[in-house]
């Protein structure tokens, strides 16, 4: 690089923490700045918001009504599986897809359709272990999905499937991400708000915000990368107000933790489709699992504001204040999905949470992936509605910055193949000292959980002992304790 740019990342979810590390690794000078501040000293406060309740890694079996968001969904399954190291994945190695009976008693051959999709992921995954050998992370390609005769247990099955999607337990996501945006030297500037972003004359960009001790300050930065959730699209728009945004339903949604007292050696997840849209179980480990029942979760869905690109004032109110149906529909949820999954029969709610879901369309059974916005030369924006998507999106991400890079004469055309293959290797080529000590990996991830105000059980993978972390503990949403001291 002739000349080392500065690069200013906005928010620190999945999203961003990515677009820090692709583009320091790339040789870029980056600073972060996220408005949130760490609740255990010595720690990042990333994925602290929508990102610390989402943790399906897909791989697109979900998706029987959307052959092309399986097919998104598995490549980024795959490229997924080549970054992150294995301690993200809680042991989680499978999914099970149950085809609900009452659907195909009313006329929905849901059973039909869920065997077409698997013959898409099997099809999409053949021809891409075809083009790279490295890409064939689940094994041959026949194998990778399979039909299961019966499902004991569950209430209310036509059919099961067998499907390689697994679960990123979000704690150890956010663990994993901390050590990377360290080791590569990005700035990470915690409690920083932004308050405007301008394009100056020069092709560059004054990025103004408010620091941790309240004084306004700024930076001059060679590229943006807008990465803060629902709140970049207010952002992107103003920087470039003829930019043009699919129609976008932002859904409000209640998602919970739950303990399991009895144990659970089930290390998938399981999605049951569809009864009333069914509901999710995915297990994070023993001791506690993410639950998910849409007739109960989905409190409201609206369209963005066109204009102004902003949700509701009700939105904001809710996420920060609660919804006032919040514990009657966790409830409602946790009755009805006993009715699929034995394992929830003693299980009691450890925390509620609201999350804004952002699709394409007001169906959640089809998605699309949003994707990375040029909004300006030099400013990306990067939407993401599904984690499995992140490393996908980071490398798009990526990809725009280095060809800016190369229009502006400070690094040649022909790096930009070899600085994005660099920039998207894999994570933990050395491993920190902690990653092996199941106790030390644990007391890590632990700070990551009182900083993204979850159950501190998350910290847990399959197999470790829950001794010094009761599932009901300190990481609730209304007793989580600040230990920073």
């Amino acid at each position: 690089m002739k000349r080392t740019e500065l690069h200013v990342v906005v928010g620190a979810g999945v999203a961003g923490c990515l677009a820090a590390i692709t583009r320091s690794r790339a040789g870029y000078a980056v600073v972060v700045l996220e408005k949130e501040r760490a609740r255990f000293a010595g720690t990042y406060p990333v994925c602290t918001q929508t990102s610390n309740i989402v943790s399906e890694n897909h791989s697109g079996a979900e998706y029987p009504f959307d052959p092309q968001s399986a097919r998104d969904c598995l490549d980024g399954r795959i490229v997924n599986d080549r970054f992150f190291p294995e301690l993200i994945y809680s042991g989680k190695t499978y999914s099970r897809i149950i085809a609900s009976q009452s659907m195909m008693t009313d006329g929905h051959d849901i059973v039909g359709q869920c065997r077409a999709n698997m013959d898409v992921i099997r099809s999409h995954y053949a021809q891409r272990c075809q083009e790279d050998p490295a890409n064939a992370v689940f094994g041959e390609p026949s194998a990778i999905c399979r039909e299961i005769p019966d499902v004991p247990g569950v209430l209310d099955v036509a059919a099961g499937f067998l499907t390689p999607q697994r679960g990123m337990n979000p704690v150890l996501v956010s663990t994993v991400l901390d050590w990377e945006l360290r080791e590569c030297g990005v700035d990470f500037r915690e409690g920083s708000t932004v308050t405007t972003i301008d394009r100056r004359a020069d092709g560059r960009y004054l990025v103004e915000y408010t620091s941790a001790d309240g004084s306004a300050e700024s930076l001059i930065a060679d590229q943006v990368s807008l990465c803060a959730a629902t709140a970049a699209f207010g952002m992107a728009r103003k920087l470039n107000p003829a930019l043009n945004f699919p129609r976008l339903f932002m859904a409000l949604r209640g998602i919970l933790y739950v303990d399991l007292p009895d144990g659970t050696d089930k290390n998938f997840t399981c999605l049951k489709l569809e009864d009333s849209y069914g509901g999710m179980l995915s297990p994070l480990n023993e001791h506690c699992a993410m639950i998910y029942h849409p007739p109960a979760a989905h409190i409201m869905n609206v369209v963005m504001n066109p204009e102004t690109c902003e949700f509701p004032v009700e939105y904001r109110q809710y996420l920060t204040a609660g919804h006032p149906e919040m514990e009657e529909r966790a409830e409602r949820t946790l009755t009805r999905l006993r009715d699929f999954y034995p394992e929830l029969a003693r299980s009691e709610i450890l925390g509620t949470y609201l999350k804004v879901a952002i699709n394409t369309v007001s169906d959640s059974r089809i998605r699309r992936n949003i994707g990375v916005f040029g909004v300006q030369p030099g400013a990306t924006m990067t939407v993401l509605p599904k984690w499995t998507m992140c490393v996908v999106n980071a490398r798009t991400e990526l990809r725009l910055a280095l060809e800016h890079s190369v229009v502006n004469g400070n690094i040649e055309a022909g790096e930009v193949a070899e600085l994005l293959a660099a920039s998207i290797r894999s994570c933990w080529e050395t491993s920190p000292a902690w990653a092996d000590s199941v106790e030390a990996c644990t007391d890590q991830a632990r700070k990551h959980a009182i900083n993204m105000r979850v159950p501190e059980v998350l910290a847990l993978r399959f197999g470790n002992r829950a001794d010094s972390i009761t599932a009901g503990g300190s990481g609730s949403p209304d007793g989580n304790r600040d230990i920073s001291e």
